[in-house]
């Protein structure tokens, strides 16, 4: 697969997020978002119908979360627009619900690893919400709920190597981008501090994105053949 248009639109984007630019923050990840999905209808062929249309409908929900995010994150306030930050996370939350879907069809199912670690992060989320945004917990922490189940499929030991490398890492990246919009939203003030993280946070949330997809066109590639 060609990787150029996607290294280009992520750096558009981490550029745009950090220079807070709404606009071209937008664009720029739909751009992300876009590329992500024109490889995998190039390589529709090698997999059932079920499995493209569940891979870009996941992508295709991310790309409308991403553009509420852009929205509320690029604000005076730097805590942004809480309610938008709950709309991005709904779409964000049938992303994962067809992560899930998709990694559960091919077999993946939950397993103990790497418990403590998992569960210091949800501990680290609820903390931060807890702290910032106590409206929004039902929504934010339902979303965290599916996020993390989707990390725990994707770090399934038994899945085939190749694939599983590449889930394994777009699980746990996932949600060390996620963890950084909060960190971001409650803990920082500075314009600079503010930035950079926002860079960080899109650069971990663009290579997760790169690692699920591939994964998942490997896994369903291999469910196939097999």
């Amino acid at each position: 697969m060609i990787r150029w248009p996607f290294r280009l639109a992520a750096a558009a984007t981490v550029v745009a997020g950090m220079a807070d630019h709404t606009r071209a923050h937008q664009a720029a990840e739909s751009a992300l978002i876009l590329t992500l999905m024109a490889g995998v209808l190039a390589r529709a062929p090698e997999r059932s119908g079920r499995d493209t249309a569940l891979l870009v409908g996941a992508l295709a929900a991310s790309g409308l979360g991403g553009l509420h995010i852009a929205t509320a994150t690029h604000l005076s306030d730097p805590q942004g627009h809480p309610a938008g930050f709950r709309r991005g996370a709904a779409w964000y939350a049938l992303a994962q619900a067809a992560y899930t879907g998709l990694l559960w069809r091919r077999g993946a199912r939950p397993h103990g690893g790497a418990w403590p670690l998992r569960a210091a992060a949800a501990s680290v989320g609820l903390a931060l919400l807890l702290r910032g945004d106590r409206a929004s917990l039902p929504a934010l922490s339902g979303y965290g709920t599916l996020l993390s189940g989707m990390a725990l499929l994707a770090a399934d030991p038994r899945l085939a190597p190749a694939a599983g490398r590449h889930l394994r890492r777009g699980g746990w990246l996932f949600v060390a981008s996620d963890l950084l919009i909060l960190v971001r939203r409650f803990l920082l003030r500075g314009r600079l501090d503010r930035a950079l993280t926002e860079g960080l946070m899109l650069a971990l949330y663009a290579a997760a994105q790169r690692h699920l997809v591939d994964g998942l066109l490997q896994l369903t590639r291999q469910e196939q053949e097999g």
